[in-house]
């Protein structure tokens, strides 16, 4: 019974973002000493703003996803897509075999309980930031779960063992804490004091992209201050630049695939797809009726994004004053791209450049047994993160060689650590159809996955004090204005 309550509490209140950010927006309007039909309303637009914030991401996911997995498919490619959700899946389908999908409800809750405490001690361990991305939580949770226990037990065939959901849970909340930490102050740069840092998939990759963009670039030259000439005046709109952009590089995948890969025949009868019908378009407006998609999904995001985070950067005020005193937020990467538009779509493009030459030099050159396909989410969300991170130090030069070089990590880093972790059992191999492939999955988790298939759990346990260290040295920096509320700075 106990277990059945603390199943439905994750599933549907930690696991539900704008729930739970309603609920933190409508607690902290209270604490506030805000009458509660302010409250309400504050939990109201918060909840409404996020759910418009999923519908423009959704969207997204939903218009370009298929059209990858097409380019796959009429090619006949064997592959394992880097995407956020195909490595949840594979996660929750492998460690279910296990009869351990249960065990990812422990890990979320020690993780967010061990954030919570490192944030009540904040005096000692230096932690200022609640990790509060529903979704990312329960995402992180299953995959890592999954890629210890396999690299770590895996091999004995038994469920995941109590001692290792513990390890993760505790690996995790530190990961959650110290990395959303680290990036507290690029975020505030990035978001002009926005009083909130990034929760999600690429923490320590936006905080490598800020701190290398300054070398790379020169931030004068922002991608959202250029004054183009004649023509190309039109991409300083950032509506028409989206729409455009998206048309010539989706476009010429849509050509190559051809019109009949988006029609399918079932039974004589046509099934149309996204609208598609021969005598309702030609090819060409079917094209940019798609494409055109990406301008108006984004302009959704931004629409979203501005709803909830103006309660949230208020209300937090009253939990950071009252309940966890010179605590941040740590929330969604989506957040960031009202404050740089035409930040995401560099990300995207050259994003793209870098991980169509690993894939191609993985199929072609090293003949890897693990052939990648990009995931338009790693592209576009994470690539499109660091490119507004790295155009904030180091402009639009910054903004295109970092999601480059992003790209190429995210390929390999992903073959690399799928490589331990597709069963050799026929049964299981089915079973992984991805991995996470954002930038700190390429790196810090398929390194640390990899380390552990060799050393064993020692790995994991060793990386908690590892990482704790590093908001020591931030303090050590800055300690006059360390603990300063962000938002009043």
């Amino acid at each position: 019974m106990v277990v059945e309550i603390f199943k439905e509490f994750v599933s549907k209140f930690l696991g539900q973002a704008p729930l739970m950010l309603g609920f933190v927006v409508f607690i902290g309007y209270l604490l506030l000493k805000k009458e509660w039909y302010v409250a309400l309303s504050g939990f109201i637009k918060t909840y409404v703003g996020f759910k418009i914030l999923q519908v423009g991401t959704s969207g997204l996911v939903s218009t370009f996803r298929p059209i990858i997995e097409k380019l796959s498919a009429t090619y006949n490619l064997s592959a394992k897509v880097i995407d956020p959700y195909f490595g949840q899946t594979s996660g929750e389908k492998m460690l279910e075999a296990m009869n351990s999908l249960t065990n990812v409800g422990y890990v979320m809750l020690i993780a967010f309980a061990w954030n919570i405490l490192l944030v009540i001690f904040r005096k000692q361990t230096k932690i200022r930031t609640l990790f509060i991305t529903g979704h990312i939580m329960y995402q992180q949770s299953v995959v890592l779960l999954w890629a210890l226990y396999w690299v770590i037990e895996g091999a004995t065939g038994q469920p995941v063992s109590m001692t290792l959901t513990i390890v993760t849970g505790f690996l995790l909340g530190t990961y959650w804490s110290v990395m959303s930490n680290l990036i507290i102050e690029p975020t505030q740069e990035v978001t002009n004091g926005g009083g909130f840092t990034i929760g999600h998939q690429q923490m320590m990759g936006a905080w490598i992209a800020y701190r290398l963009g300054k070398y790379v670039g020169n931030k004068k030259h922002s991608v959202d201050h250029t004054e183009a000439p004649g023509f190309f005046s039109i991409f300083n709109d950032n509506v028409v630049a989206n729409a455009l952009i998206m048309t010539v590089f989706v476009g010429i995948i849509m050509l190559i695939l051809g019109k009949n890969s988006f029609i399918e025949i079932k039974e004589g009868a046509e099934i149309i797809q996204k609208g598609y019908s021969p005598s309702k378009y030609w090819f060409g407006t079917y094209i940019w009726e798609t494409t055109a998609y990406f301008a108006v999904y984004i302009t959704i995001v931004l629409t979203g994004v501005r709803m909830f985070v103006a309660e949230l950067t208020t209300s937090f005020q009253g939990i950071s004053d009252k309940l966890l005193k010179g605590s941040v937020p740590a929330v969604d990467c989506a957040v960031t791209f009202g404050f740089s538009p035409q930040g995401p779509t560099y990300g995207f493009i050259f994003g793209f450049i870098g991980q169509l030459l690993a894939i191609l030099t993985l199929a072609f050159v090293i003949k890897a047994e693990v052939l990648i396909i990009a995931g338009f989410i790693c592209l576009f969300f994470d690539n499109g993160t660091l490119a507004i991170f790295a155009n904030k130090s180091g402009g639009r030069r910054a903004a295109m060689i970092i999601p480059f070089v992003s790209g190429i990590i995210q390929v390999f880093g992903s073959a690399f650590v799928l490589s331990y972790l597709i069963p050799s059992n026929e049964e299981l191999k089915g079973l992984v159809i991805g991995w996470m492939g954002m930038f700190d999955w390429a790196t810090l988790w398929a390194g640390t996955t990899i380390l552990s298939k060799w050393v064993g759990i020692v790995i994991p346990i060793v990386l908690i004090p590892v990482m704790l260290v590093i908001p020591q040295l931030q303090y050590k920096r800055h300690k006059e204005t360390y603990f300063t509320t962000m938002r009043d700075e």
